[in-house]
């Protein structure tokens, strides 16, 4: 499972939807806990993958703002709807529906070519961003799939819309963990290392991915994902 959370975080097709469909198929019963854990391991992937994105933020309080307003719907609707969200980790009846948002964002996006830059982004659009985050707490879901097509479709450049999607999983990632750190043992460390590796090799296909505008080939996976887990629902 770790592996398969590493290797999925990055890539729009939803790590936690991936992990739910093969925890039903498998029979193996989904720790939330424990797939929380595991973003901790891709959060360093992308401390270092992102490193000059964090820089260029830092280096401008506005885009820090814009980050923090992105990052309130996720962190809000987390903790309004903790109970709620977490029922949707153990069935699989919610998968084919999300998985097919996950599908048609990624194939809208694949058809917009935007040439804005981050520094033009305005409290608006940073707030919309966020709330397609938001969207993607539930699985099947892309969290990068939902941000990356959302700053697509306001007219971003998908070079900015990559780095700003890489700058919201800090927070995102970091606020998840602190919620379930209670449960962290030593003998996990192993599992957070194989998610931190193999959540590097994601992020650097995802970016070959987005700069190629090949979105859509992980629309169509999404489509097909989407129908495997209404068969085995």
């Amino acid at each position: 499972m770790a592996l398969v959370q590493g290797a999925t975080e990055f890539l729009p097709v939803s790590s936690s939807g991936h992990i739910v469909l093969l925890g039903n198929l498998f029979k193996v019963e989904t720790d939330v806990s424990l797939t929380v854990l595991l973003h901790l391991g891709t959060l360093l992937a992308i401390l270092i993958f992102a490193a000059k994105h964090i820089l260029r933020v830092l280096k401008k309080p506005r885009l820090i703002f814009l980050v923090i307003l992105s990052t309130l719907p996720a962190a809000l609707i987390g903790i309004a709807f903790d109970e709620i969200i977490e029922k949707t980790f153990q069935k699989l009846e919610y998968l084919p529906v999300f998985f097919c948002i996950t599908a048609l964002l990624l194939a809208l996006a694949s058809a917009k070519n935007g040439s804005k830059t981050m520094e033009e982004m305005k409290a608006l659009d940073s707030l919309i961003i966020g709330i397609f985050q938001a969207a993607a707490i539930f699985p099947g879901v892309s969290r990068s799939g939902a941000t990356i097509a959302a700053a697509i479709l306001l007219g971003f450049d998908k070079k900015d819309s990559l780095g700003y999607s890489f700058l919201l999983a800090i927070p995102a990632i970091t606020g998840a963990g602190l919620l379930k750190a209670e449960t962290f043992k030593i003998a996990d460390l192993y599992l957070l290392l194989l998610s931190f590796v193999s959540g590097l090799v994601a992020l650097f296909v995802l970016r070959k991915i987005v700069l190629a505008n090949k979105l859509k080939v992980f629309s169509v996976y999404c489509l097909v994902v989407a129908l495997m887990s209404y068969l085995l629902r």
